[in-house]
């Protein structure tokens, strides 16, 4: 997949670091594992590496190939660091390490917008874009869709929202006890800051949830930018499942990461509080959804019609509610994001 879509998003980061002004490079990091993956010598290292040779434009991006045949995006990531440390020795405040996927898409706004609120936060450590997954919406099942919309309201809910309460109210609503979190894509990280944890963790499945653990446990805020990334939702059933899976993995060893983190002399505070709140999480992930329906079924059952519609109704409007919000937010981001 990646080798089909890697060229427009060269492309279009080229373009937004051009039209933003700001000083940046863009690093490729492809691996050797997907060699073992795909039945084809285009791999996307190949059609990274013939592309850049096509234009001067692309002087400012490099390719970098992590050696390995297995390993996780960790991997590559703390391979891209070490590329740039090697290069730049004296590591300032002001230079920010940015993690974005294959398939993410910029604009310039993004890389203005992050500016400002670097000025505006005197140069944090972290900040995050956070994604609604609605570029294909319209292509997807009804089921599908309703996944797609969970997602973006989780994004929005979790990250956003508990972002901007806890970065922007100068300390009026900031609370430890608030759910919020960094992505594996958009996320901005201060390169001294990376550089002294000594780059991602290798130890788990999703150095995401491992690094927002840390952060809470470390009470460092994360501020979220004020743009949206348009992202694609799965497309099917499977997909999904396997995406998920994928969470889930490290989102069950979040009673080992909370053990290695108090190990390290953390606040134990903050660190149990988020971790309650990745459980809670996680069962309103999975179970809330299906209990709701539980409940108007189960009423349903017992003769209770007039109750059983108040909490159908109820439910569609908060659900509704919800998706028209997030789609006004991301309409609203899109237009000033032109």
């Amino acid at each position: 997949m990646e080798q089909r879509i890697i060229s427009n998003t060269i492309d279009n980061f080229v373009k937004a670091i051009e039209e933003s002004k700001i000083k940046a490079q863009l690093l490729i990091v492809t691996t050797n594992k997907e060699k073992k993956l795909i039945d084809s010598d285009d791999t996307t290292y190949e059609v990274v590496k013939k592309k850049l040779a096509t234009s001067s434009k692309y002087k400012n991006v490099k390719l970098l190939n992590y050696p390995a045949y297995s390993g996780m995006m960790a991997h590559q990531l703390n391979f891209a660091l070490q590329a740039i440390i090697k290069n730049n020795k004296n590591v300032d405040k002001k230079s920010y390490f940015a993690v974005y996927n294959a398939d993410s898409n910029i604009t310039k706004q993004t890389l203005i917008n992050m500016c400002k609120l670097c000025q505006t936060k005197s140069f944090p450590l972290i900040m995050q874009e956070y994604a609604a997954f609605f570029k294909n919406l319209k292509s997807l099942s009804p089921l599908m869709k309703g996944f797609a919309i969970f997602q973006t309201n989780f994004e929005f809910t979790n990250g956003f929202t508990n972002g901007f309460t806890n970065g922007f109210t100068n300390g009026i609503l900031f609370s430890k006890f608030l759910r919020n979190h960094v992505v594996g894509h958009g996320l901005f990280i201060r390169l001294d800051y990376l550089q002294k944890i000594r780059g991602f963790t290798t130890d788990y499945w999703c150095e995401d949830i491992y690094l927002s653990f840390f952060l809470r446990s470390h009470d460092v805020k994360i501020y979220p930018i004020f743009a949206v990334e348009y992202g694609e939702s799965p497309k099917n059933l499977k997909i999904l499942m396997k995406q998920n899976a994928t969470w889930f993995k490290t989102l069950f060893e979040n009673g080992k990461i909370y053990s290695d983190l108090v190990k390290k002399h953390i606040d134990r505070t903050s660190a149990f509080s988020y971790l309650i709140n990745q459980y809670r999480g996680a069962f309103a992930w999975l179970f809330l959804p299906t209990l709701y329906l539980a409940i108007i079924f189960y009423l349903f059952l017992l003769g209770n019609w007039q109750l059983g519609i108040i909490f159908l109704f109820s439910y569609i409007a908060t659900t509704t509610i919800r998706y028209w919000l997030s789609n006004r937010i991301v309409k609203l981001s899109n237009f000033l994001c032109k």
